[in-house]
């Protein structure tokens, strides 16, 4: 584990570093007092090898302006990544702070490199980083030295050593694909969508397993990504089939495109072909049919990252109880006998 994990450097650090007392590393932080180049090229050059990071809300107090808290995210298209950006953003606010959102392609290390960069010359007191499994956490990790941070975690590899929330697509997978079997269905289809590092999205592995748990050898999947146009390609391969009786797609909008399929193929939803989503978009009561789907709690998520992150009462959000549940609705039923 790099040591910036286990104890931030300090300022004293710093001028230990560099052969410098304290009131010369904080002149050179602060611009106050001219430093001669030779030493305030000696106090960045530890500063950069300890990974230090001047405190954000006391620089900022310095110059007379808010802190600043930083949020990376691959995207903010997805509904769950924007409904916690809007929670971040309302709570940063309220508790005086600015929000920088930084997004960042995980598949593109270099260019998160770089955008780190940008970040960290900003007065940041910390940084909320979404869909954390996603990036080379160990890069990430170099870049960001000693800034605090805070993560949403789907659950895969997570970070005892980083102060995290848990959402647990599996579990949620789970409990739709179960539903599903529960009222009849032999078997489950899937929608697969692509994820970072070539893996299998965590959704698709709670679908595989919740198969494997009752001895079902899963169908294969039909591939997607996550366009319309393509999830519309998905579901008329599927409504092709007349063996399928059951699907679950990674998340509601896949969902919508599919019942759309199914209609444009003369499959009727729920009685020909029964299908679920994920997440609880806020269409999903009002479309005809309503769709059965599981809500994650994005809310709680991006609310609970932000207060990990920024109060100094930590254990506040653990006694928080995100209003995660399964909404069976019209769009799945028993299957026809």
């Amino acid at each position: 584990m790099p040591a910036d994990r286990r104890r931030p450097p300090t300022i004293t650090d710093v001028a230990r570093a560099a052969g410098v007392s304290l009131p010369t590393v904080s002149r050179v932080m602060t611009g106050s007092t001219p430093v001669s180049d030779g030493t305030t090229a000696k106090v960045r050059a530890a500063m950069d090898e300890l990974g230090y990071r001047p405190n954000g809300a006391a620089r900022a107090l310095v110059h007379g302006q808010q802190p600043i808290v930083g949020v990376i995210a691959p995207d903010t298209a997805a509904y769950g990544r924007s409904r916690m950006l809007t929670e971040i953003e309302d709570r940063a606010r309220a508790s005086g702070y600015v929000v920088a959102i930084a997004i960042l392609d995980p598949a593109d290390a270099d260019g998160v490199s770089a955008a780190v960069e940008v970040l960290l010359s900003q007065p940041i007191v910390g940084v909320v980083v979404l869909d954390y499994n996603s990036y080379d956490t160990v890069r990430l990790h170099s870049k960001l030295g000693a800034i605090p941070i805070a993560t949403v975690t789907n659950g895969a590899d997570a970070d005892a050593d980083v102060a995290h929330v848990l959402v647990d697509d599996r579990a949620a997978a789970r409990a739709v694909v179960d539903h599903l079997l529960d009222l009849g269905h032999r078997t489950v289809h899937y929608v697969s969508v692509p994820y970072y590092g070539g893996r299998s999205h965590p959704r698709e592995l709670g679908w595989r397993e919740a198969l494997d748990a009752r001895g079902i050898v899963p169908p294969g999947p039909v591939a997607s990504d996550w366009t319309v146009d393509s999830a519309l390609m998905a579901g008329a391969v599927l409504a092709a089939d007349a063996e399928v009786t059951a699907v679950f797609c990674p998340n509601d909008e896949i969902a919508f495109s599919v019942m759309r399929s199914m209609h444009d193929a003369g499959r009727r939803v729920p009685q020909d072909v029964s299908v679920a989503g994920l997440d609880d978009h806020p269409l999903a009561a009002s479309w005809v049919p309503s769709l059965t789907t599981y809500r994650l709690d994005w809310g709680w998520a991006g609310r609970s990252a932000l207060e990990l992150l920024i109060d100094a009462d930590v254990a506040s959000t653990a006694d928080a109880r995100p209003a995660n549940m399964l909404l069976p609705r019209e769009s799945t039923s028993a299957p026809l006998v």
